[in-house]
């Protein structure tokens, strides 16, 4: 038997140790732990420990080792009876032991002399402290999934604001204690609900009936993870006994508040119906399930009477419309004169016939303020849509064969209609879309003895979004009659798109389609670990596959056309735009249907080893390699600055477009270069990731010192560009005051030179550095803490520091000097502007937590937490929202990243009044009176935060020389300005039309690039309050069916929460405020927007719902 183990065991060693693996692998279960002693406090080999899950009597089994200790590491989530029996001692047993998903709970047993048939009770209760790992993450159970009052619809997102140190990033993903974010995993169940880029598949999150828990890990996590941040909801389960929900909730107009942007408040109703039910599997008289089978399912939907849209765009007055410009105090040239027009009044006869279509039909007359006086958002409209429903449903079951074999199945999809304002204008009505996401997730674990457990794990994720515009662009173009734009233009949904720039017009604009497949991503994933437990070692070896694929038909902004009027030739925009003659213009051509591909692969190593009974290590070793992403018809391409060409996949160079100009630049296999074949750069093969953490218990369980370091590698490589250049024809925007008459006039929209109408000068693909490594983090932590009065307290010091981070610049920009940019040398001087990605980047995150957390104990939850942080770096991307200013000098971009505000302070906590039967007060009270003062329970959060730091932008003519143009003429920028003094107001200055001063900053000279710095503006800051108030009326006590009656206010005080703050500086009328639909720029508020909303509704103006809930 020992051989036969062994045997098995080094098989399964080499198993998981060629096995290749992805960073997700990962396990949700449980352990307890502990010594079991006499009363003398000597140590009790032998001793029979075991661990009933109370809702499925199945029960787990083990015994002391030599040392008295007992270690049960395969226990579901959920409240466990633990009984210990051994021969001479009276049987204990401790009640209630309540474990979350990767808990890891110590409980220390000390026997009584007597006969094994009497038995000693003690309470378990939940965890208050960590005691056994390094590791920092919080938890909240179903009880308080529902019960807090995080948003107005029912989601798991708002949830994330109650961790301290997780923060929505600038560019829309989540941020866990100073990572990037793309150092962050998700799952459910322990299989990944990521999509191929590794952000989370957000559908599966917007509803909560079917999940129990959801778990942040934010720092140190040990070797079997290999992000920072690890985000695990897992679901609910079916028991011994039926159980079920019948719900509905209802966000009213009731006290619902005015979003201060908009002219009437939002009289829509909207309703999240759904029910649930699980138990034992159960067919009469052909199968009982009991303590064996079971199964859950659940179904939620989300219904509305409305939708409302808000419009405060800036349109042309209707004089304006006309060619009249008499009531402005600056003249109007006649660019074909070089003299004012009489009387400031365009002729009508010289009205370009396609600008007459285009504000026909985009532009609505002014209906705020004086019709005849021109101001910003001089047009409010609202308009009213049809809700559009969408739908969750799950499905899962769990079997046990027998104590060695369990396994457990879930399906999981959502189905979503988008509908979306497709622009600032109304007449360019919505996008309509189908967002559409499934899950499958599936467990299979053996145990081959109580010292040595097997599980096996697959997950599937499935995500897909098309959506289509509302206008037809290739339509538009014909009733237009535009010339000039690329041959064989699709037959999908974009607009001609126009900007203007010094008259604050608001400009046509809209997204384009994602058509079918859209964004259709799978992500296959395969797990398998290995649990060991020896002497005072628990070990775990574990490895995974995973595959993604990522395909999309997605159109470039400007396939249609789109030109910029910045009064070049009249002296105002819109005048310009009136004569059909943009200052510049830029074409697309049509996209090609892509099919992205990549791999991830993953071993690890991991040790708890107990060196004492109060000091345990955790060690452990991660190897993680990410092979770059690929596509299947080889559509992929990169500029290699080494060799001063491009380079595409082997067996890829039939399908570069016939229009990319022979002799321009050398297209190149990437096996000419000595490059991978398919990836065209070299994929990083040394991401070793050693982790190791310290518990250390000096006087008992009530006091512990933890402290760990760990290194973290990013999710996803970088990606090189696909379905571009040389494949689709791309050349640079064309500037028309390049001539000395202009070249570009309505209808034409592209000047007519080069073969097929192309430019002489396209576009390249961006540079990549053919040797790039993968970014990692370091983490490091130190934290005290202490139980008393039912209570955790938790001090926390968390570092990160990421390094090798991507970092973003134009390698191929001039040295700054007092010449135009056409005449300096550049390193490529045949070539335009040229993005280079090579590591470099990086950040430094420090962070003090001071926190207090009560489980659910005599009616009363809460968890209260400060954290003090900073976060100083130069992880620029552009995506981001920064630009960097000088691309010869990285260190003059390390700042104060936006994400982190320095103080955050949020309480959560709910409290169940004592008055009614069970209860302190009243607890013999007869029904009437139970009735009326029973049940009542209340919640509420509040949040105060400082505000995000915001960093400056420069728009307009290029002042610097440093920005590539064709000829000597500015072309349009957005770049760093020049800081001349303080930006920021006193609270008594500070206006929702003035957050900051832009007197401060100014356009920088030429010859050198600005030197304002990143981060010194700070934004505004939050303070929200949301509270919930419910009745539970009890049939048959508390463990009977209940109904619940539930009213919740978000934002109860309706304090003004601005989401994010406009950062530029230039631009007629900057400091204006404006709505969430036209952001614009300025040092204006944009009220309700960025990432505030779904992170914790801070953005929301007060809403109120209110729910009826059935239980049995």
């Amino acid at each position: 038997m020992l051989i036969r183990k062994r045997t098995f065991l080094g098989g399964a060693l080499l198993l998981v140790l060629s096995f290749p693996a992805s960073l997700s692998a990962q396990t949700t279960f449980a352990t307890i732990t502990g010594t079991v002693t006499d009363p003398t406090g000597a140590v009790v080999p032998g001793v029979t420990v075991t661990a009933t899950n109370l809702s499925t009597n199945v029960p787990t089994t083990v015994k002391t080792n030599e040392a008295g200790v007992y270690t049960i590491a395969t226990l579901k989530e959920g409240i466990y009876r633990l009984a210990a029996q051994n021969t001479g001692f009276k049987e204990l047993v401790v009640e209630n032991v309540t474990l979350e998903a990767r808990d890891h709970r110590r409980l220390d047993l000390r026997l009584e002399l007597g006969e094994v048939t009497q038995s000693v009770e003690v309470a378990g209760g939940a965890t208050l402290i960590e005691t056994e790992t390094a590791r920092i993450s919080d938890t909240k159970n179903a009880d308080q999934i529902n019960a807090l009052p995080v948003a107005s619809w029912r989601g798991m997102w708002p949830l994330l604001s109650l961790t301290p140190g997780v923060a929505p990033s600038i560019s829309g993903g989540v941020r866990f204690a100073g990572g990037n974010d793309n150092q962050g995993h998700w799952s459910i169940d322990g299989t990944t609900a990521s999509d191929s880029n590794a952000t989370a598949n957000g559908p599966m999150y917007n509803y909560i009936e079917s999940f129990r828990e959801l778990k942040v890990d934010l720092a140190n996590n040990s070797a079997e993870f290999g992000t920072v941040g690890q985000v695990t909801v897992i679901s609910k389960s079916g028991s011994n006994e039926l159980h079920g929900s019948l719900f509905d909730y209802y966000v009213t107009p009731f006290f619902r508040a005015r979003n201060p942007f908009a002219q009437s408040r939002d009289p829509g109703i909207w309703h999240f119906p759904g029910f649930s039910v699980g138990g034992p599997v159960y067919l009469p008289k052909i199968y009982n399930g009991k303590e064996k089978a079971f199964f859950f399912s659940s179904y939620e939907t989300s219904r509305g009477s409305s939708a409302v849209d808000f419009f405060t765009p800036t349109v042309p007055l209707a004089a304006w419309r006309e060619g009249d410009f008499s009531g402005l105090g600056t003249p109007i040239i006649d660019p074909l004169t070089g003299q004012p027009f009489p009387g400031n009044r365009i002729p009508m006869d010289r009205i370009n016939p396609v600008s007459t279509k285009l504000q026909e039909r985009f532009y609505p007359l002014p209906n705020v303020g004086d019709p005849s006086l021109f101001s910003l958002q001089n047009y409010n409209e609202q308009l009213t849509r049809d809700w559009d429903p969408s739908t969750y449903f799950t499905v899962r079951g769990d079997h046990h064969f027998s104590d060695r074999d369990a396994v457990f199945g879930r399906f999981t999809l959502t189905h979503a209609p988008i509908r979306f304002t497709n622009g600032p204008l109304p007449a360019l009505g919505s996008a309509n879309g189908k967002r559409d996401t499934r899950q499958v997730a599936f467990s299979y674990t053996h145990t081959f003895s109580p010292t040595l457990v097997n599980e096996f794990r697959y997950g599937l994720a499935y995500n897909n979004l098309p959506y289509h515009g509302s206008i037809n662009g290739k339509q538009l173009v014909e009733e237009l009659g535009l010339a000039g734009l690329a041959p064989d233009l699709p037959d999908i949904g974009g607009v001609f798109k126009v900007d203007f720039s010094g008259s604050g017009l608001t400009g046509i604009t809209q997204w384009v389609d994602f058509t079918d497949p859209g964004y259709r991503q799978f992500g296959h994933e395969f797990q398998e670990h290995l649990s060991w437990f020896r002497g005072r070692h628990s070990l775990k070896f574990g490895g995974s596959v995973s595959h993604y694929t990522w395909g999309d038909y997605s159109a470039p902004f400007d396939l249609f056309g789109s030109s910029a009027f910045t009064g070049s030739y009249t002296g105002h925009d819109y005048a310009d735009f009136l004569l059909g003659i943009p200052t510049s213009v830029s074409r697309s051509f049509p996209p090609k249907q892509l099919d992205r591909r990549r791999w991830q692969h993953a071993i690890f190593v991991a040790d708890d080893f107990k060196m004492t009974p109060r000091l345990t290590l955790n060690l452990g070793l991660r190897y993680q390699y990410h092979p770059a992403w690929t596509e299947k018809s080889g559509l992929a391409s990169m500029f290699d600055i080494d060799s001063g060409k491009i380079v595409v996949p082997d067996g890829s160079l039939s399908q570069v477009s016939p229009l990319f100009p022979s002799g321009f630049a050398d297209i190149v296999e990437a096996g000419q270069l000595s490059l991978p074949g398919q990836t065209i750069v070299r994929s990083d093969r040394n991401n070793f990731a050693p982790r190791i953490g310290i518990a250390y218990r000096p006087w008992g369980n009530d006091t512990v010192f933890r402290s760990g370091f760990g290194i973290f590698y990013d999710v996803t490589p970088v990606t090189v560009n696909f379905g571009g250049q040389p494949f689709v024809f791309s050349e640079p925007g064309y500037d028309n005051r390049t001539t000395e008459s202009p070249a570009v006039v309505f209808p034409r929209v592209y000047p007519a030179t080069g073969p097929s109408g192309t430019r002489e000068t396209p576009g390249l693909p961006a540079a990549i550095n053919r040797d790039i490594r993968m970014p990692y983090a370091m983490q490091y932590n130190f934290t005290i803490e202490h139980s008393r009065w039912d209570t955790g307290f938790r001090l926390s010091y968390i570092g990160t520091a990421t390094r090798q981070g991507n970092w973003f610049y134009d390698i191929n920009a001039p040295v700054p000097d007092a010449r135009p940019y056409v005449e300096k040398p550049r390193r490529f001087p045949n070539y335009p502007g040229i993005t280079y990605t090579t590591n470099g980047s990086g950040n430094r995150y420090h962070a003090f937590t001071a926190q207090a957390q009560r489980p659910m104990s005599k009616g009363i939850y809460f968890q209260a937490a400060w954290t003090w942080s900073r976060d100083i770096g130069d992880l620029i991307s552009p995506w981001s929202g920064n630009i960097y200013r000088n691309p010869y000098d990285r260190r003059v971009e390390r700042g104060v990243e936006a994400d982190y505000p320095t103080h955050r302070f949020n309480v959560n906590a709910t409290y169940l009044f004592p008055f009614g039967r069970d209860r302190k007060f009243l607890g013999r009270s007869r029904r009437a009176v139970d009735l009326i003062l029973g049940g009542w329970e209340s919640s509420v959060i509040f949040t105060a935060a400082t505000g995000p730091f915001i960093t400056p932008v420069y728009f307009g003519p290029d002042t610097t020389g440093t920005v590539y143009a064709e000829s000597p003429e500015a072309p349009l920028v957005a770049f760093r300005p020049d800081q001349t003094g303080d930006p920021n107001l006193t609270d008594s200055q500070r206006s929702v039309n003035r957050w900051f001063d832009v007197d401060a900053f100014t356009a920088p000279p030429l010859g050198r690039f600005g030197n304002a710095a990143r981060g010194v503006i700070k934004g505004p800051g939050t303070n929200i309050w949301h509270m919930s108030l419910r009745k539970t009326f009890f049939f048959r006590g508390e463990n009977g069916p209940r109904l619940r009656l539930e009213m919740m206010a978000i934002n109860a005080f309706n304090h003004p929460n601005y989401g994010s703050v406009g950062y530029g500086y230039a631009g007629y009328g900057a400091g204006a405020a404006t709505t969430p639909v036209n952001p614009g720029f300025g040092g204006e508020v944009i009220y309700g927007t960025g990432s505030a909303n779904w992170y914790d509704q801070a953005g929301s103006s007060r809403q109120f719902r209110a729910g009826v809930r059935f239980e049995w």
